[in-house]
């Protein structure tokens, strides 16, 4: 097959759905299937990739994505190219984001399947944003040939919208081959280590995990919690641990992929407090990988990657004390940690590329017919 994936978000921008068409599009190639990728500007050395159009980062519910849209000329000349290179199906990412997606999607007019990444906040009253992509799910589920979603959290609102039929749960493909070998060569953590590492926004909870890890350090002086990342709360989460007076807390800024590796798999504990918003765990997924044990907040999204075993390691959204007592049973407890831990990487693996690559296949195999 000949497969164009399409994308409202820059390549070169660390993401979960840059990771998934980057490593879906290497092991599709892997089993002799040819893929472009089309995306905004942003520079990534990657193969088969088409930058179109431009760009501008928006906030909203609490999160910063970018907003696309390409000219007229623009959207013909890329559709052209592809028909000329014999594009034959499309793996549309999140189109309901504006717009560069749909244009090229609808100038190519090829049959298509579609991966919608995010979920919905549920916010009381009139949300605007909300409406917009209800009414676009009904849209585009009338004109692909399958829907996914990554997990059941996104599914129940569609479901909710009563929009039929409801999309295929299928997580993220990516390649957790580089997280499994960092863990295998990381050395032993010196007393308890904790990582978290993502965007510092308000939706993600990492103020929630400064106040709990506040006791962590009273009873555990010897436990170190690394936080890294950018973004808005940056100053606030520095002020908080400067007049709430929490020790243990070392900031750095978005490491690069081999240092997110390392650092990952030198902790005992990955922290995921996000308080809603998320569709899946792919972080936590390739912290498993790594041999790290991760405790998250029970959203729906992780608790998708934290099933059967793992719902031991969730704790409620936004409860500081449950996090900080969940951390210390984990840290006083070494033999019930080397368990999880066993479990953890067993687990992992129901998220490779390798395992869910073939269902991917499978469907726009199905599209193409």
């Amino acid at each position: 097959m000949k497969i164009v994936q399409i994308t409202p978000y820059a390549m070169n921008r660390p993401g979960g759905v840059q990771s998934h068409i980057r490593d879906l599009s290497t092991w599709l190639r892997e089993q002799g299937h040819e893929v472009r990728i089309v995306a905004p500007p942003g520079h990534a050395d990657l193969p088969g990739l088409k930058t179109l159009g431009n760009f501008r980062n928006i906030a909203v519910h609490g999160t910063r994505f970018e907003i696309s849209r390409a000219r007229r000329d623009e959207v013909a000349t890329c559709a052209q190219e592809l028909r000329n290179w014999g594009a034959e199906v499309v793996h549309l990412h999140t189109p309901w984001t504006p717009m560069m997606p749909w244009q090229v999607w609808k100038a190519l007019d090829l049959p298509a399947i579609a991966t919608f990444h995010a979920t919905l906040p549920a916010k009381p009253g009139l949300d605007p944003l909300a409406w917009f992509l209800r009414r676009s799910a009904h849209y585009f589920n009338k004109r692909l040939k399958t829907v996914i979603v990554p997990s059941k959290a996104p599914q129940d609102q569609w479901a909710a919208n009563k929009v039929a039929p409801l999309p295929r749960i299928l997580p993220p493909a990516v390649d957790l081959s580089a997280w499994r070998a960092a863990g295998e060569a990381a050395p032993l953590a010196q007393g308890l280590r904790a990582v978290y590492m993502g965007r510092l926004e308000e939706r993600k909870g990492v103020a929630v995990l400064l106040e709990a890890w506040k006791r962590v350090h009273e009873e555990r002086p010897d436990a170190e919690l690394i936080v890294a990342g950018a973004g808005p709360e940056e100053g606030l989460l520095r002020n908080q641990i400067k007049h709430s007076n929490i020790g243990g807390v070392t900031f750095c800024p978005p490491p690069d992929q081999a240092g997110a590796h390392a650092l990952v798999a030198g902790a005992d504990l990955f922290i995921a407090p996000a308080l809603h918003g998320e569709s899946f765990g792919l972080v936590l997924a390739e912290a498993m990988a790594a041999g790290t044990v991760p405790i998250a907040a029970a959203n729906a999204g992780y608790a998708t990657v934290l099933s059967g075993p793992g719902q031991e390691l969730l704790v409620p959204p936004g409860e500081t004390w449950a996090l900080s007592r969940k951390i210390l049973d984990m840290a006083e407890n070494p033999a019930r940690l080397a368990q999880m831990r066993r479990w953890a990487l067993s687990q992992a693996q129901r998220f490779d590329v390798r395992t869910v690559g073939p269902a991917y296949e499978q469907l726009l195999a199905e599209a193409l017919g």
